[in-house]
């Protein structure tokens, strides 16, 4: 047996650091199905072999079984839990002193009662998902579980940033847990301009790659040093570029790094996904997470302006942090410049207007 199981869970179930500004509020799915479809070449076989894995309980409590069953209103059969205690945030050892629980749930109901007190055959039954529910705890016969805890500490140790958790690794030598995450915004982030529901039954979340949203931060731009007669930027071209520029930089960058890396480095397009995310695309080397900034123009001159929350994000991750500029991005050869958190640093730097928050006066 393999020493190292990897897999992605859905991208709109683990989350934390958004406010749900939804009307009638939004609760996650905190699941992940594993055999949905009839045809078993597409259960998630990857995820089931967790039960091979030192990770998985052998005789856990009845308390503990109880309330694994009792996030769910239909009939289910808890088959198995995994406990971990040992974790890693992208690598990077992660400081807890919780432990995370998961668990796999069969609906086991050959009849289910709606809403309105009708019956029906449960067109589900034997289906089996991943749980891991955000507010579990169970802190007897020993176990000290609380999974908002490891959330929590996981937004700690990342620098305040709301995110989303994509999958996990887990070693069986070292009994570790892996959080693979992304970053998606700024702690408090509304929950509407990450995720849209999905119209339907239940109202889904689902991810949004098409929304632009604008960050709402004191805007500064860097210059090079090389460069020096002064710069005018107003918010308007700010926007303009961003618009007309942004794809054509991150899709250029995005094609360079795919011929660079390989599929174990797993270049991930994040800010596709998650416009408001504080990086643009990242990647794994050796175990540790790599992050990328893109920033483009039309023009020839190598400028750029940065928000307060990249800037954050950056300082936080310095080293593991690079910034491509590209120039004459509508060009057939758009020429690029590679910078990283140290570069930047000794760049000249305007700041053209700030943003005040004045109150009404009675």
């Amino acid at each position: 047996m393999k020493n190292k199981i990897r897999f992605k869970i859905d991208e709109k179930s683990l989350f934390l650091g958004t406010y749900n500004d939804y009307a009638k509020g939004q609760t996650a799915t905190v699941s992940t199905p594993l055999n949905q479809s009839k045809d078993e070449n597409k259960w998630r076989k990857d995820i089931l072999e967790l039960k091979k894995y030192n990770c998985n309980v052998i005789n856990p409590p009845a308390m503990l079984i109880h309330k694994c069953q009792s996030s769910s209103h239909s009939g289910n059969s808890i088959d198995n839990v995994f406990i971990f205690s040992n974790f890693l945030l992208d690598g990077i050892k992660l400081n807890t002193k919780f432990q995370f629980a998961m668990y796999f749930k069969r609906e086991t109901d050959h009849v289910i009662t709606k809403l309105n007190g009708s019956k029906v055959n449960n067109t589900h039954l034997g289906r089996i998902k991943l749980h891991y529910p955000i507010t579990f705890s169970f802190k007897a016969d020993g176990y000290n579980i609380d999974n908002k805890a490891v959330l929590n500490s996981i937004m700690e140790q990342n620098g305040g940033f709301a995110f989303v958790v994509r999958g996990f690794e887990y070693y069986q030598d070292t009994k570790t847990l892996n959080f693979i995450t992304s970053l998606i915004g700024p702690n408090g982030i509304p929950l509407s301009t990450v995720f849209r529901r999905k119209k339907g039954v239940g109202k889904k979340l689902i991810i949004d790659p098409n929304k632009v949203v604008d960050n709402d931060y004191v805007v500064v731009v860097g210059q090079n040093p090389d460069i020096q007669e002064s710069t005018t930027i107003t918010y308007e071209l700010i926007n303009k570029s961003r618009l007309e520029n942004g794809r054509l930089g991150e899709e250029f960058i995005y094609k360079l790094l795919r011929e660079k890396l390989d599929d174990d480095n797993e270049l991930y397009h994040t800010s596709l996904d998650f416009p408001q995310s504080p990086y643009d695309m990242e990647y794994i080397v050796d175990g540790e997470k790599k992050y990328v900034e893109v920033k483009s123009t039309s023009e020839t001159k190598p400028i750029f302006n940065m928000s307060s929350g990249e800037i954050k994000f950056m300082e936080k991750y310095k080293d593991s942090y690079v910034l491509y500029m590209v120039t004459e991005v509508k060009e057939k050869f758009p020429k690029f410049y590679v910078y990283t958190y140290y570069d930047i640093v000794k760049m000249k730097k305007e700041y053209p207007s700030v943003r005040f928050y004045a109150q009404r006066k009675k």
